[in-house]
């Protein structure tokens, strides 16, 4: 099996019969304008007539990345089968269709798919949103992590299902911020676990060799350019992996590592090096500044919304949040319990600090919130436990799991829960214990 690394986290994956193109994003920004591509893609329209299938891993904008989605020909659309993780929901799917794919096959969780003669697929979903895919031609297994967060329990299920897994591809560094103001410590402290956590993966799943993906980006906004100051370097990875006895293929866009193969990294190490030494022509977007008008009216849908979704003894455990607006100098009290913003006194003191346009697009959306904190976008000060609060219900909405009777207990919903409930809990309390709850 051939892997050739295109972006980020769009690979090529090349058997004996079939060409799996994962995740592909080849242009333009993601998560509200806040992340940009570093390096830049390596691709070649031809190659588009040899892929035979296309894999979308979650509906996260830097691997779901529309625009990419949206440019690609008419022609592939309608030629290529593209693959998804069997979920409760239906959004992606007419996603899908509304941008002209005509194939489909969905994955089932924790099976493998025959999806041509000599190749199988093994989707395996995460959370409430991410899913691993496992490419196997008989000679080789190959596991795209992606950006999952697993952990032993995990990885042992994992093998449980697949008996083995020769090589990894795995994110390497950051992913967004926890809001804290201690950025400089905190963000250091959460990349330096991902290198850990990258190599507690490859020695729970036995793997031979690790390939670093999905982080070939930057943060690329004025306010949230901080955190690419923590972010790890490829090189961090590569000498980690060395110190533990452990394999890395180090590959930058373009290469081409061939499973079972030597692989040297350096001539890749060399090119990111080269990289870093131009990083201060990065391009970076000042923040737009809209009215509170407007993030009034979009806190007001989102309130009705949820209210229709949830009972009120839910929606009301959201209590009001203390806002400062930078851009705008002001200050304001939200609560999307009723819907309602006021500006309040200059200096009240403030729960997070935030700009207007990603406060705006937090509310335009079920996946807003989430989006803030992957965009790194805002300061938390107090008053965590209520905005932990906000983030679980708004990732709730955003998955489809509404607690009013009338959409929890549709069949869908529930072989859904009972399928995934060992996976999620597993994940829950791994989380919980990452946040030291």
């Amino acid at each position: 099996m051939k892997i050739k690394l295109i972006s980020h986290a769009s690979v090529i994956f090349t058997t004996e019969d079939c060409r799996i193109w994962t995740d592909p994003w080849l242009f333009g920004k993601a998560f509200n304008d806040s992340w940009s591509l570093d390096p830049p893609p390596a691709w070649d329209p031809s190659w588009l007539n040899d892929i035979t299938l296309l894999w979308i891993s979650h509906e996260h904008p830097d691997h779901f990345h529309i625009p990419t989605l949206k440019s690609l020909p008419a022609e592939f659309k309608g030629r290529v089968k593209l693959l998804y993780q069997q979920n409760n929901s239906d959004k992606m799917w007419e996603a899908f269709r509304r941008f002209g794919f005509q194939n489909f096959q969905s994955l089932p969780h924790r099976k493998l798919s025959q999806v041509t003669k000599q190749t199988e697929v093994y989707c395996h979903q995460i959370g409430n949103m991410d899913s691993m895919l496992a490419v196997r031609d008989g000679s080789l297994t190959v596991l795209n992590v992606n950006d999952c967060e697993i952990n032993t329990s995990d990885c042992r299920r994992v093998i449980h299902d697949l008996h083995r897994v020769d090589v990894v591809l795995n994110q390497f560094s950051l992913a967004g911020s926890t809001g804290s103001p201690d950025h400089v410590h905190v963000l250091k402290r959460v990349a330096d676990n991902i290198l850990k956590i990258m190599i507690e993966n490859h020695k729970d799943l036995g793997a031979k060799v690790t390939i670093p993906i999905a982080s070939f980006m930057y943060f690329s906004c004025t306010d949230n350019r901080h955190i690419n100051d923590s972010a790890n370097r490829i090189s961090d990875v590569y000498r980690h992996f060395n110190e533990n006895g452990l394999e890395t293929a180090i590959l930058y866009p373009g290469d081409q590592y061939i499973g079972g193969e030597p692989w040297n990294s350096q001539a890749a190490l060399e090119h990111f090096e080269k990289d870093s030494k131009q990083e201060e022509q990065r391009q970076y977007s000042e923040p737009v500044i809209v009215r509170l008008e407007e993030i009034a009216s979009a806190l007001k849908k989102t309130s009705e919304r949820l209210h229709d979704r949830y009972t009120a003894l839910v929606v009301r455990r959201l209590k009001p949040v203390m806002a400062f607006l930078p851009d705008l100098n002001k200050t304001i009290r939200f609560s999307v319990a009723n819907g309602k913003l006021e500006e309040v006194a200059s200096g009240t003191e403030a729960d997070i600090t935030v700009n207007s346009q990603p406060l705006l697009f937090a509310f335009s959306s079920s996946f807003g919130i989430q989006t803030l904190g992957v965009s790194g976008r805002y300061f938390i000060h107090r008053n965590h436990t209520n905005w932990r609060r906000h983030r679980i219900l708004f990732a709730m909405d955003n998955a489809e799991i509404f607690l009013r009777p009338k959409y929890l207990f549709s069949r869908k919903n529930i072989r859904f829960l009972i399928e995934r409930f060992p996976g999620a809990w597993n994940q829950m309390r791994y989380k919980l214990a990452r946040m030291g709850i």
